[in-house]
């Protein structure tokens, strides 16, 4: 099985087992459609809907602040629900979250969350997330 985690646009983070036979179909009810694969890392491949802004797909702040960090600022504009894996093996198989990056991501979006629903102005708890997630190389 490969770990993964779905993230709703919302923050809710689930963990999910992708099996070998039925991981895109998986993947693709996650997500509500045609996936598209974006690489941030060499460990780190989000999986998003692929016509999620023809469908006027709610933004997904969560997948935006990766999409930021890896590309840069309003280089794009992320919807929908997204799926996290690990990388992809050398014949292009993707690879599972280990459990660090499970509990990571975990935090770092319930921390997002907290901060959205209740306008939190102390980033303290945000930026040790992310700085931890930076010395992990998560």
């Amino acid at each position: 099985m490969i770990k993964a985690l779905e993230v709703t646009t919302e923050g809710k983070v689930r963990i999910i087992d992708l099996l070998p036979d039925t991981q895109l179909e998986q993947v693709q009810e996650a997500v509500g459609g045609l996936v598209q694969a974006i690489s941030l890392d060499d460990d780190l491949t989000m999986w998003l809907n692929e016509e999620g802004k023809i469908l006027k797909l709610p933004h997904n702040s969560f997948a935006q602040h990766l999409w930021d960090k890896k590309f840069g600022e309003q280089t794009d504009y992320l919807v929908g629900n997204i799926v996290l894996t690990g990388g992809a093996d050398d014949e292009g198989e993707t690879l599972s979250l280990n459990d660090t990056q499970v509990v990571a991501y975990s935090l770092l979006f319930g921390a997002m969350r907290t901060k959205k629903q209740n306008a939190i102005t102390d980033t303290d708890i945000m930026e040790q997330l992310l700085n931890a997630i930076n010395e992990a190389k998560i």
